[in-house]
């Protein structure tokens, strides 16, 4: 084949190969150029995105320093006016082309206090995430994400919780209740601890005035003062309506009474009656014990009945009641004096006589046939009536004394303590952490005494029972009372209300910030709820301690009529205050009539 050539010397088909490479290499460097150009775009756009990314950080920033307590969990966009930036709606429109989302989330710390996934929540941290997202050439998501922890670092804090910071301020119906640490010394604040009477208040007229009482489940036994009947019975099934079931005229007037068993023993004269009592509406006498002396209090321990009785010469008298018909005298004691009061326990039976010098006595009962006193206590004055509790002895005395002796070693018992009493009490009983004391008043029948601390007894009330009180027995959630008023001879009251008082407030002592432009950013506190009480707050500042004194009481909304009652709250000032310096805050409970909030601890945070 022959080739042709051009003038120039090239060949057509060099010709036609030289024009394809050209062509090549021109979509070559065309497509490289679109390329770089598109490069260069998304590099413009990821730049872009991770400055405004950049900047979500430092608005945040910007608002933790304006008030941490602003940085609220959650999504946000970002706003900004009046030269003020702030959180609003997400995702927020930046440039009609990127979203941006900030995101506020809690931080927790592990046992070591490093960042966990879990543990105890720090609430002065939070995590930030920036987010910025845009769709490349219309179409492809892309997305940035710059992550921060900040902390509330500006503020200063004044904290409250331990007994010395607690102490300075006022309690009004409020007290200070030590706590666990830490820290040490770690105290709370609750309202007061009331005692006092119970509302409940009926009585039985039993037609005469009554010297004693014994309670056994739905019946209360009363020795009357009544020639012709000395003995009465009285179903308390419900103790709101007592009614009189049987009256017996036992041969005198009834003086003291002891139910032991299906059996009733009534003092009266100088005589001991024994019925049975297994069908309270109708006892039965079954034999009498004929003491030669008046019997002033009986006690029964198996089988032997033991006697306190005037008789100078044989004060205490044994007997085996084995049979109810024929008690026989074992054993008679004589102690130098008359008896007011016996009283068991265990293996001793302590005597309260009418001797000034050893007016309590001992006396080891372990074999009733050899019973002998090993045991005495000068009180100086005569031993009326007593309660025996434990190792501690509750001694009523002729001069309105109660003495407390420590009865741990019988072979020598010590006087601990002296509470006085408004007049001579002539009976003392023992229920919970009260001592009840009956007294020869007219309105002040009966005494209540707090003995949660058994050595130092301290007088919470006296309670009007109409009458001079001769006797008292507890007996479950009653106290029965007798009295020597004819027409409630029989009186019986709730047992003791023990609770916390229903309102009360604690005011804080004085922070002084130091600075006259201080801000205040929020207040926090710990406290233990109680289901139907409450705990709140109020705030107040000033410029000096003086105006602070009479500055206005204010809640979360700034005026008075509000109340901080979540914790960690921003705090609102008082349009009308005087200055900032000096500031206060009062915590105000309330209680459900039981339990009480406990304020554990309190903290102001603050920019001076």
């Amino acid at each position: 084949m022959k080739i042709v050539k051009n003038k120039s010397g090239f060949s057509l088909i060099e010709i036609l190969l030289a024009i394809s490479i050209f062509a090549v290499f021109t979509v070559g460097i065309t497509y490289l150029s679109l390329d770089t150009l598109g490069n260069d775009a998304k590099v413009v756009l990821n730049n872009e995105a991770l400055q405004y990314a950049q900047e979500g950080l430092e608005v945040t920033r910007n608002i933790r320093d304006r008030n941490f307590l602003l940085l609220t969990n959650g999504d946000h966009g970002l706003s900004f006016a009046n030269n003020v930036w702030s959180f609003g709606l997400a995702p927020e429109a930046v440039d009609n082309f990127y979203e941006r989302r900030i995101t506020v989330s809690d931080v927790y710390r592990d046992i070591n206090g490093n960042i966990a996934a879990e543990g105890t929540i720090d609430a002065d941290t939070k995590r930030i995430d920036s987010a910025v997202a845009w769709s490349q050439n219309g179409i492809i998501p892309r997305s940035i994400t710059l992550t921060e922890y900040v902390t509330n670092w500006r503020g200063d804090d004044w904290i409250v919780t331990t007994c010395p910071e607690f102490i300075g301020g006022t309690f009004n119906n409020t007290e200070n209740v030590n706590l666990d640490p830490p820290p040490v010394g770690n105290c709370g604040i609750i309202l007061k601890n009331i005692q006092q009477a119970s509302a409940f208040f009926t009585s039985a007229n039993l037609g005469k005035h009554a010297e004693d009482v014994d309670v056994d489940g739905n019946y209360a036994y009363t020795a009357t003062d009544d020639m012709h009947g000395g003995f009465t019975v009285v179903n308390v099934t419900n103790p709101s309506v007592p009614i009189i079931t049987i009256t017996k005229d036992i041969g005198g007037k009834g003086t003291t009474i002891k139910k032991d068993g299906n059996y009733a023993y009534i003092g009266y004269g100088s005589s001991i009656a024994i019925y049975n009592v297994s069908t309270p509406s109708s006892p039965s006498l079954l034999g009498t014990i004929n003491l030669g002396a008046t019997p002033n209090q009986i006690e029964i321990k198996g089988n032997y009945l033991y006697a306190a009785t005037s008789a100078v010469a044989s004060g205490l008298k044994i007997y085996d009641i084995t049979s109810k018909t024929t008690p026989v005298l074992k054993k008679t004691i004589n102690i130098g004096d008359a008896i007011h009061s016996v009283r068991i326990q265990g293996n001793y039976a302590y005597i309260g006589s009418y001797n000034d010098n050893t007016g309590f006595k001992i006396i080891d009962i372990s074999n009733p046939l050899t019973a002998s006193v090993v045991g005495s206590l000068n009180v100086g004055e005569e031993v009326h009536s007593m309660a025996i509790n434990g190792s501690i002895a509750y001694l009523s005395t002729e001069n309105s004394n109660i003495k407390v002796a420590d009865i741990s070693s019988p072979t020598n018992p010590t006087v601990m303590s002296t509470v006085a009493t408004s007049a001579m009490s002539t009976d003392l009983a023992v229920s919970g952490n009260y001592l009840y004391a009956t007294i020869n008043s007219v309105h002040s029948g009966l005494s209540a005494f707090n003995i949660s601390n058994p050595y130092s007894p301290y007088f919470i009330y006296s309670l009007d029972v109409g009458g001079k009180a001769t006797s008292v027995y507890p007996y479950g959630n009653y106290i029965y009372i007798t009295t020597d008023t004819a027409n409630k001879g029989l009186v019986i009251i709730g047992t003791t209300v023990s609770g916390n008082s229903l309102i009360g407030d604690y005011t804080s002592d004085v922070l002084d910030t130091g600075s006259a432009n201080v801000t205040y950013n929020f207040i926090e506190w710990v406290h233990q709820e109680v289901t139907g009480g409450s705990l709140k707050f109020k705030i107040r500042t000033a410029d000096t301690v003086v105006h602070l004194s009479t500055a206005t009481w204010v809640g979360s909304d700034g005026t008075s009529s509000t109340y901080y009652q979540s914790s960690r709250t921003p705090i609102v000032l008082h349009s009308g205050r005087t200055g900032d310096r000096y500031f206060q805050y009062k915590a105000f409970f309330e209680s459900n009539g039981v339990s009480s909030p406990v304020l554990d601890s309190v903290r102001i945070n603050y920019t001076p």
